[in-house]
């Protein structure tokens, strides 16, 4: 029976949930974390999959990099065996370095690394090992078949049936090298993003190596590019070039290399070349003033004869600056404009020789009466030789020249030839360019543009590869050819970091080989006329060291004692200019010491590379006009 209290049951409280349901979104939270964890920890596992997936394929690809390198290497020697070079493309190596760069690349790719990319702690290393994956896999897709492709095409540049040459696998292989231009400009942007101060140790140092690695294979494939664009071009594929050739007769010495002793009018068609004519120096005439406007600085530091004598047109160590002055000059005197000018001198040609063997000089005129002979054989051993001494002791001057302009057109005539080989000549030029003994400007702006800075332009007044090189150029006082009797050397002897920056040390030797009786056994057009500042038979040179752009005053001694010369400041150079004479038999030590701009720190845009230093200087019989050596970098 139930009791009627007449109370009202009481109400549940709308406020406080049931512990069931406490319970239950407990467990939720529970579950999200776990689940949450375990995402974690699964990313993390896949990452880490995906790390060692990536290891594994980049040291698969490392033990295929020194084959595709041998490979390259035996392409690029490869003298005309189209059966090898042409595997190059195909190589099974390179497949197999594309194939495991791209496996670390996929394995270092998607949602998982971006996200990693961006935690603390671990984001920078994991965002450098993605960049580092992509830029081996650039590499290996763009660059290096490039460079096979340019490889093959180098042999396959053979000789035509009517002696010209087959440039089409060149002009071929310019976009693939385009294209590896702008991949290897896109792979160092990628590296310069990253920096080493944020990464893990094991990871700081493989980056910075390949950041080096890439900068270097940079260079080679800057080279490769502008070769593949302007060669074509230059050596007549889309119609005739005409070159004029500077024969430079290192005899006499001037900044630039030596006088010019001939000129020639070169016709290159479709890789066909032939001489057209050629000029003794002796029989240019000079002007009444400079051809083209000289800077100031030109003018202060060679004079007006730099634009109104060819003889002097080689007094500035800027090639670009002497070729326009002579084009102008041959314009004026022959009547027509050529395509560009190249110069060279005897041991360039001795090079040649070297690869084409000896040739024999077909004489006529006042050169056989006086030679009493109808030819003469010049091998490399004997060219340099015969051309700057043995031809003065029984010809004069101006038939001297004649001799000289006749051999410059033999020998190059022989260096193209049908049955000499592309790469014959390319070992030769390679040589001649790494020494400054071969220059090439080119009359065409676009062309001009894209070889400077190259080793054949020659740009040392205003390219930027060159603000940071010192310079030490000679130039012969004597109005003879003593130079022909100058044994020289050159070298860097010590680089250190001072409280200033880097200071660069080298010691320059010079040595007379003139026989001691040389004032009265050598004509007097060789050995200088009487009265002089110096008596006959002396040598007589300038010496004139320029640091980089914006650097420090060079300081001078002279076997220990210092010396004082003639200081200016000429393109943004402070020089020091001494002069040094020397007896038959005497020589001499200079120790140069000059401030690096900057404190050796890296350099101006485009400039020599942070630990290198250029010395450029006039090449003579012993000596080239290029040493590159290591230099520390200062802070």
């Amino acid at each position: 029976m139930t009791v009627d209290t007449g109370q009202a049951p009481p109400a549940a409280d709308p406020v406080t949930p049931a512990p069931r349901r406490r319970r239950r979104v407990g467990r939720w939270v529970l579950l999200g974390v776990c689940l949450a964890l375990l995402a974690v920890a699964v990313c993390g596992l896949l990452l880490v999959r995906d790390a060692l997936a990536a290891r594994t394929a980049l040291t698969r690809a490392a033990a295929q990099v020194p084959v595709v390198s041998e490979e390259l290497r035996a392409g690029a020697r490869a003298e005309g065996d189209a059966g090898t070079s042409a595997t190059l493309a195909s190589s099974p190596a390179l497949a197999e370095l594309r194939h495991q760069t791209t496996v670390a690349r996929e394995a270092t790719d998607g949602p998982l690394w971006w996200l990693a990319a961006r935690t603390p702690l671990i984001g920078p290393s994991a965002g450098a090992a993605a960049d580092v994956a992509v830029v081996l896999d650039d590499v290996t897709d763009d660059v290096l078949p490039a460079l096979a492709g340019l490889a093959d095409a180098v042999p396959a540049t053979a000789r035509t049936p009517d002696g010209g040459l087959d440039l089409a696998p060149l002009a071929a292989a310019a976009p693939g090298m385009a294209a590896a231009q702008r991949s290897v400009d896109a792979s160092l942007a990628r590296l310069d993003a990253v920096d080493p101060a944020d990464l893990l140790p094991q990871l700081a140092g493989p980056v910075a190596t390949l950041r080096d690695q890439v900068d270097e294979l940079a260079a080679v494939v800057a080279t490769g590019d502008r070769a593949a664009a302007l060669a074509p071009a230059m050596l007549g594929a889309d119609g005739p070039r005409t070159y004029l050739v500077l024969s430079m007769s290192t005899a006499e010495l001037r900044e630039g290399g030596g006088i010019p002793g001939a000129l020639i009018l070169l016709r290159v068609d479709q890789g066909r070349f032939t001489v057209v004519r050629q000029v003794a120096a002796a029989d240019f005439p000079s002007f009444r003033e400079p051809v083209l406007p000289l800077s100031a600085d030109d003018e202060a530091a060679a004079t007006g004869r730099l634009g109104m004598f060819v003889q002097d047109v080689t007094a500035t160590p800027d090639f670009p600056t002497t070729a326009a002055l002579a084009a102008e000059m041959w314009a004026r005197n022959q009547g027509e404009r050529v395509d560009g000018v190249l110069a060279t001198d005897p041991v360039a040609l001795s090079f040649l020789l070297a690869g084409t063997g000896p040739v024999r000089v077909p004489l006529s005129g006042p050169v056989a009466e006086a030679l009493g002979r109808d030819g003469v054989e010049l091998t490399a051993e004997n060219v340099v030789d015969v051309l700057l001494r043995r031809v003065y002791d029984v010809l004069d001057p101006a038939t001297a020249d004649q001799f000289y302009a006749e051999t410059a057109a033999v020998v190059l005539g022989r260096a193209t030839a049908a049955d000499v080989g592309p790469e014959t000549l390319l070992t030769a030029l390679q040589r001649a360019a790494g020494e400054h003994r071969l220059r090439i400007w080119s009359a065409h702006d676009a062309e001009e543009s894209r070889l400077e800075g190259t080793l054949v332009a020659g740009s040392y007044s205003s390219a930027p590869r060159a603000a940071d090189a010192v310079g030490v150029f000679l130039t012969d006082h004597v109005s003879g050819k003593m130079s022909a009797y100058l044994d020289s050397a050159l070298s860097v002897v010590g680089s250190e970091c001072t409280a200033s920056g880097r200071v660069d040390t080298l010691e320059l030797t010079l040595a007379s080989t003139a026989p001691e009786d040389a004032a009265t056994a050598l004509p007097s057009y060789v050995a200088g006329l009487p009265g002089g500042a110096h008596p006959p038979g002396t040598l007589s040179l300038g010496v004139t060291v320029a640091g980089p752009r914006d650097g420090g005053t060079p300081r001078v001694e002279r076997d220990g004692a210092a010396v004082g010369g003639d200081a200016r400041t000429t393109h943004g150079r402070a020089t020091q200019s001494v002069t040094v004479a020397l007896a038959p038999g005497e020589s001499t030590t200079l120790r140069l010491t000059v401030p690096a701009a900057g404190g050796g720190r890296e350099g101006a845009d485009g400039g020599t590379p942070a630990g290198r230093l250029e010395v450029w200087s006039t090449p003579t019989l012993t000596s080239g006009g290029l040493l590159d050596v290591e230099a520390p970098v200062c802070d």
